[in-house]
């Protein structure tokens, strides 16, 4: 008798697993994943549309990180080497140095699976 054991993809499932896990209602309201075509792969509120910020990318293409502060929210897009963003929404008022250092490791944490 032979067993065999199938490995199923998890890349996508980690993925996913690491941009819910930026959400956490204090520092970082939703949070998104986006291909570099910039269609949504992932996101945590379907109140929340971050293909609205991709223009802000091509715009200052030279910068990694953009943070935009409006009325009620402040949005940061962080773009990778792949061409894929994260963006997350943060409430004004909130620590964004808190939510840049977690954006940033969830940078480095999603590159091996994208």
């Amino acid at each position: 008798m032979q067993i065999v054991i199938t490995l199923q993809c998890l890349h996508p499932i980690v993925a996913n697993t690491i941009i819910a896990d930026l959400a956490d209602g204090e520092c970082i309201l939703s949070a998104a994943l986006m291909d570099s075509e910039g269609f949504t792969i992932e996101r945590t509120s379907t109140e929340f549309r971050p293909m609205d910020m991709t223009e802000l990318m091509d715009l200052l293409s030279e910068s990694p990180m953009i943070t935009v502060v409006g009325e009620k929210n402040t949005v940061i897009v962080s773009r990778l080497d792949s061409g894929h963003s994260i963006i997350i929404q943060c409430p004004n008022g909130g620590n964004l140095g808190k939510a840049r250092l977690k954006l940033s490791k969830a940078c480095d944490a999603i590159v091996p699976f994208l």
